[in-house]
């Protein structure tokens, strides 16, 4: 399909409301997605921490730094795979973030963002990452806005391909 892109008409429109799956991966694509080696640091460290408590033997002081290191990485485990989860549900429910309508009007050198009724116009040379998740899309500009959109609204509109090939040039 080819499809031509002007100023005055959108080339590309789509409104959406994200579910809890689609915002929870695209805060998960915009936190965890920038810092792939900093989310493992913490448990290195507390296993490195096991270790050399192991090293120091279990019967003296070691077994105060395998103990403390255990206690560090279960922790961090409880943090990352209960706590914050059940927290970013808890405030999508709370703020109501699945009622919000949201869109995305793209023309040939800008793009319109849409929620709660404001309008934020970009550049496209803003667009600083643009990363395909399972369910939802992430975009990031330069002054670190998170544009998080719904996969499966782009695909309804039949145009995904082009709403992809679009930020995968930048």
């Amino acid at each position: 399909m080819n499809i031509v892109m002007t100023e005055s008409t959108p080339s590309f429109s789509c409104r959406y409301s994200l579910t809890l799956s689609e915002a929870q991966e695209g805060f998960a694509l915009a936190t965890f997605g920038k810092k792939k080696l900093t989310r493992f640091i913490s448990p290195m460290i507390s296993l490195a921490i096991i270790i050399w408590g192991v090293s120091l033997g279990l019967a003296g002081v070691g077994k105060i730094y395998v103990m403390i290191g255990a206690t560090f990485l279960l922790l961090h485990l409880l943090m990352r795979f209960f706590f914050l989860p059940r927290m970013f549900k808890r405030q999508y429910l709370r703020h109501k973030f699945g009622e919000v309508e949201q869109g995305i009007d793209l023309y040939q050198s800008y793009g319109v963002l849409m929620a709660a009724g404001r309008e934020q116009n970009f550049n496209y040379t803003d667009v600083v990452k643009f990363i395909a998740g399972r369910v939802s899309y992430m975009l990031e500009l330069q002054d670190k806005t998170v544009i998080i959109l719904s996969k499966a609204a782009i695909e309804h509109t039949g145009q995904r391909a082009f709403f992809e090939s679009i930020f995968q040039k930048r």
